[in-house]
């Protein structure tokens, strides 16, 4: 293999793992949005009293964060996302 071969590998290779890992994901900030977004839709809250049922848990998976309550779950990728 030549030399400029190997290293385009080791470039996308890496570019991929990154992507997996997703290190600027921030789980607290997704939490947040998340609850913005879909707490008064899903169940997390009360739509009567506003009061808290069941909080959302953030969690890593390949290439982004789920976030689940016990209402429902959601999958944010590493662009930012969010997908039912």
């Amino acid at each position: 293999m030549k030399q400029k071969t190997k290293a385009i590998i080791t470039v996308a290779v890496l570019l991929l793992v990154l992507l997996a890992w997703a290190p600027w994901l921030d789980d607290r900030a997704i939490h947040d949005k998340v609850f913005q977004e879909r707490a008064h839709i899903d169940g997390t809250i009360d739509k009567q009293t506003g009061e808290l049922i069941c909080d959302y848990n953030v969690g890593w998976l390949p290439f982004g964060r789920y976030v689940a309550s016990c209402e429902g779950g959601y999958f944010v990728t590493f662009y930012g996302q969010r997908m039912p």
